[in-house]
């Protein structure tokens, strides 16, 4: 097998501080999708750390209201799902040795690790072609939003897609983490997991809710999915501070409807501040994304990144070189300071980055 590298992410602002010399306090990062006002954590009684957790603790109903479908299990973040999805599917014989898979690039390259290392052959799509590859896929695999242009798949679209990819014994796999935003675009509510038993849906707690440190998160599917996962998941995936939280976040609906709001007004403030920029700096770039975060594609993405870092200011170079994504500022004074450094204009962006310019 060829060699497979491991995909690097946002967040890792510890390494940035030592290759720009800056200091962690005086950074702006702005590398991840993680709303930067969280549901506010209260403060945990010593107990939840002193006993193991325990299934039946009312976490799982809580998760049931909120995300309207029955058929979940708490999971230690997306990531966890991610990585042992593969090995799941394959242990009930439900895909091939070696599956056809179907990804959207760009995409959260994790997704695309995973089934390389589980030897799947890899088939990059983009949305335009989907339906046209259906009956040559065992998986498919979407991100809805996508991460990282933004793109929405409608309910109607994926129920469509599917139902095709049933008629072959064919598996979707959505991950929604991004989704808490536009609920109306979740398959979620609309889905019979015992009708739609090729189908499996991801969702985070990281990135609307701000709690990506507590790694949690949830997965639904047909049970005798649920149940294998959970063998080759282990005993006390996510911790008692973990469950602890997650059952009050997800039943203050007062919260998480004004963040939902708030999210979406600072959404347009930061399109608006790097829609204005590219007009000056690459006419011929883009502007797309979700609520919680917005790429400017552009094929001078690695000008753009090393401009703001050098400034302080870390975003994400997308893998591809083929964008830069900027997750939200937390208050004006960071869109202030932002705005700033993206129109500094006594640099030319059109060449490498030259520090002191």
């Amino acid at each position: 097998m060829a060699k497979i590298t491991r995909p690097e992410h946002g967040g890792a602002l510890i390494p940035a501080t030592k290759k720009y010399q800056i200091k962690k306090s005086d950074w702006l990062d702005l590398s991840t999708g993680i709303n930067p006002h969280g549901w506010p954590v209260p403060e945990i009684p010593p107990a939840v750390y002193n006993r193991l957790p325990e299934t039946d603790d009312g976490l799982i109903e809580c998760a049931q209201n909120y995300y309207q479908n029955p058929d979940l299990i708490a999971i230690a973040g997306s990531q966890e799902a991610i990585q042992l999805i593969p090995k799941t599917l394959s242990e009930l014989n439900l895909i091939p040795t070696r599956p056809r898979v179907g990804l959207v690039t760009p995409a959260y390259a994790e997704h695309e690790f995973s089934w390389q290392l589980a030897r799947a052959e890899i088939m990059h799509l983009s949305p335009d072609n989907i339906e046209s590859h259906l009956a040559e896929l065992n998986v498919l695999v979407l991100i809805n939003p996508n991460n990282p242009s933004g793109h929405l798949y409608s309910p109607e679209s994926l129920q469509l897609w599917q139902q095709q990819l049933n008629r072959h014994k064919g598996f979707m796999i959505i991950d929604e983490a991004f989704m808490d935003c536009t609920p109306q675009y979740s398959l979620l509510p609309h889905t019979d997991f015992n009708q739609a038993d090729n189908l499996i849906i991801l969702r985070s707690v990281g990135k609307f809710f701000g709690l990506a440190g507590i790694r949690a998160g949830f997965m639904a599917a047909q049970p005798k999915v649920l149940e294998s996962f959970q063998f080759f998941q282990g005993p006390w995936s996510v911790s008692h501070p973990a469950r602890y939280v997650l059952k009050q976040a997800l039943k203050d609906t007062q919260w998480i409807e004004q963040n939902r709001q708030w999210l979406l007004q600072q959404s347009d403030r930061l399109e608006n501040i790097l829609v204005d920029f590219i007009q000056n700096f690459d006419q011929q770039a883009k502007v797309n994304g979700s609520p919680l975060f917005k790429t400017v594609f552009t094929d001078k993405a690695q000008n753009l990144f090393e401009h703001l870092a050098h400034q302080g200011i870390l975003t994400r170079l997308l893998d591809n070189l083929s964008g830069v994504r900027f997750g939200l500022p937390g208050d004006s004074q960071q869109f202030e300071r932002l705005g700033q450094a993206i129109n500094y204009s006594s640099c030319d962006l059109t060449r490498p980055f030259i520090k002191g310019c």
